[in-house]
């Protein structure tokens, strides 16, 4: 709740600053765009749970609308709805459930196997940001943007995948899966696709910014964005399951026409 307040005091003060700038122009002009592009998110791990460390970037894509509403010479605002694949990949020795592997094992117990492992996160999300532009010439112009923006998670998938040993230390000195008549340690399969999204939560709130480019063709403009974004919102329900943070980095190709 006191990063959404925050977050709600940042695009307050915003507007009051950008409000005073739409004095320098007699009317204000909206352009309307629509834009795709590659998404790089990463789950950032944190409180020191075994299941939130470990994980490295996904590629996913992202795709929406945008609107701009320039207030003056140089500023004004940009509001976004986009579908954003995000999430992140974790492969070779990892943590994970020990419930999962034997029911009867206590709750918050961890067991280590050698498997593949990528989270699929997919959510709507607005970003509204406030925006800064240079012209470099009659036809294009050099941005800045940053502001807060709040996710809804469309749906959660965890996709695993291979075969291990199952051990009871990271290290994999111990083996768990072992058979009991011969004493030998054997293989389980780790080949799942598995709907989570009761484990995570359905709203994510963060901050995003970037640059861009926007370059006059036709009736309107083509711009290319590079934009960066952090989740301050612990992506899972319940702390068990995780403590991670999503973040990304996209780049964008769009087009937008003035309305």
């Amino acid at each position: 709740m006191k990063k959404l307040i925050v977050m709600l005091l940042f695009t307050a003060a915003s507007f009051t600053v950008f409000s005073q700038t739409s004095k320098e122009s007699n009317s204000s002009k909206f352009t309307l765009g629509i834009f795709a592009g590659l998404n790089t998110p990463k789950l950032a791990g944190g409180g020191g749970n075994p299941l939130s460390e470990g994980w490295s970037s996904r590629s996913g894509g992202a795709y929406g609308l945008t609107l701009d509403w320039n207030t003056g010479k140089h500023f004004g605002w940009r509001a976004d709805v986009l579908y954003s694949s995000e999430g992140g990949q974790r492969n070779g020795m990892q943590a994970f459930d020990a419930a999962s592997f034997n029911p009867q094992m206590p709750s918050g117990t961890y067991l280590y196997a050698d498997y593949n492992n990528e989270s699929v996160l997919n959510y709507l999300e607005v970003p509204v940001l406030a925006k800064y532009s240079i012209n470099l010439s009659k036809s294009s112009k050099l941005y800045i943007d940053f502001g807060p923006y709040i996710g809804f998670l469309l749906n959660a998938t965890q996709i695993t995948s291979g075969s291990s040993i199952v051990y009871a230390d990271a290290a994999g000195t111990q083996p768990v899966s072992v058979n009991p008549e011969t004493g030998q340690p054997f293989p389980v399969p780790f080949n799942a696709n598995t709907d989570v999204k009761n484990d995570i939560n359905s709203t994510n709130f963060g901050l995003t910014g970037g640059i861009g480019f926007a370059q006059g063709v036709g009736f309107g403009s083509i711009f290319l964005d590079f934009r960066g974004a952090y989740g301050l919102t612990a992506i899972q329900k319940d702390a068990k399951n995780g403590d991670s943070h999503i973040g990304n980095v996209l780049i964008a190709l769009g087009y937008s026409i003035p309305l």
